[in-house]
């Protein structure tokens, strides 16, 4: 019988957060930009992974290079959010000088105050940099393998192509969620509450009806309550989206790719014939985390012109999603996101009383047993 494995202190304590932020995201590829936010030499996309400031940037020959957000002078941030940094990376603070290669290029008054400086020894720190199916993925560690990380995922159908141009992408919804990053990537995965927490939005389906197939490190759903054969959508989706009109994919329509893709640590996948929506989950502290979410979607009348508006929780001045927002309770906004936000912020609120524990997991894989694997892996990288 699977159970759990993290202490709860795992879910809130600064001491862990500050492990996880320093060993386990030290190591990992998290998604920090897509091929989109690249076209011309200089253009880049700063990230934060774990406690590593990131820089992706456009050298003069196309490639995409990533690097430590750090002056290697005294450190400063060389860049901030996105944009084109030019013919160079300059650092604010000093001039210091980089070429978007990440080799140190210029230092002002370099004769007169740095007489003896070796510029080859000062060139930016490497990161590792990968490339998936138009999305860019980048690791704090130079020598990760991109290719070790993704390649299990070779074995699971994944039909959507973001980069085609007759696709329209939504704005960016920008989720402060009052939980600890761990609690909501469980409940992404456990397929023990779909049927009971979403009966109104996803209609489950029961246990015995999805289920998790595990490559690598990655976690791939199904429903499979049309005679066991995986299905992308449950069958109650399917049967309120049949006749509304909107445009599919190319190559979406039939079954066999997965419903939801779960990249460890942080990365979140969901695809539907209609639709493909890829957020990241940006750990802040040990009660918080920002989840941001992009949609792509065939264009047309349907696709997401004003994504933002109507959202549960929207704030127009903050340009944030919050529950403190709510106008009206969770489980009546009919929104599967609203939901679970609501329950991970419920069980966030729990975790410090002495009565909190966790009893046995559901077993089956269509249950609770991916939380065990899950932890199993968060353990791992943290020792």
């Amino acid at each position: 019988m699977p159970a759990q494995i993290l202490p709860k202190e795992a879910y809130y304590s600064a001491e862990w957060f500050q492990r996880e932020q320093e060993t386990l995201f030290a190591n990992t590829w998290q998604l920090v930009a897509f091929d989109s936010d690249f076209g011309q030499a200089g253009d880049y996309v700063t990230a934060r992974i774990g406690v590593q400031p990131i820089a992706v940037v456009q050298d003069v020959d196309g490639n995409l290079n990533a690097f430590k957000n750090i002056c290697r002078h005294r450190g400063t941030e060389l860049l901030e959010g996105k944009g084109n940094a030019g013919k160079t990376l300059v650092c604010p603070y000093h001039r210091w000088t980089f070429g978007l290669d990440g080799r140190l290029r210029g230092v002002p008054d370099r004769s007169e105050c740095f007489p003896d400086l070796d510029r080859k020894s000062l060139n930016l720190h490497n990161a590792a940099i990968g490339r998936w199916k138009g999305m860019v993925f980048a690791n704090p560690n130079p020598n990760a393998r991109f290719d070790e990380w993704i390649s299990p995922l070779d074995a699971a159908p994944f039909p959507h192509d973001i980069t085609s141009e007759k696709l329209e992408r939504s704005e960016e919804f920008v989720y402060r969620i009052k939980c600890n990053w761990k609690v909501f990537f469980e409940n992404a995965i456990d397929g023990y509450h779909l049927a009971y927490l979403h009966e109104n939005t996803l209609g489950g389906p029961k246990t015995g009806l999805n289920v998790w197939d595990q490559h690598g490190e990655h976690m791939v759903w199904y429903s499979t309550e049309r005679d066991g054969i995986k299905n992308r959508i449950p069958v109650f989706v399917e049967k309120q989206a049949k006749g509304g009109g909107m445009p599919t994919f190319k190559g979406a329509k039939d079954p066999g790719y997965g419903g939801v893709y779960m990249m460890f640590p942080t990365t979140l996948i969901v695809p539907s014939p209609w639709s493909l929506t890829v957020s990241t989950i940006e750990p802040i502290d040990g009660d918080t985390m920002i989840m941001r979410s992009r949609t792509w979607s065939p264009k047309s009348w349907w696709s997401y012109k004003e994504p933002l508006k109507g959202t549960p929780g929207y704030d127009p001045e903050s340009g944030l999603i919050e529950s403190k927002n709510w106008t009206q309770p969770a489980l009546e906004t009919g929104d599967f996101q609203t939901e679970d936000v609501w329950v991970c912020e419920k069980m966030q609120r729990s975790l410090r009383a002495p009565d909190y524990s966790v009893a046995a997991l559901a077993e089956g894989v269509g249950g609770e047993v991916m939380l065990a694997e899950f932890q199993k892996m968060v353990r791992d990288a943290c020792t």
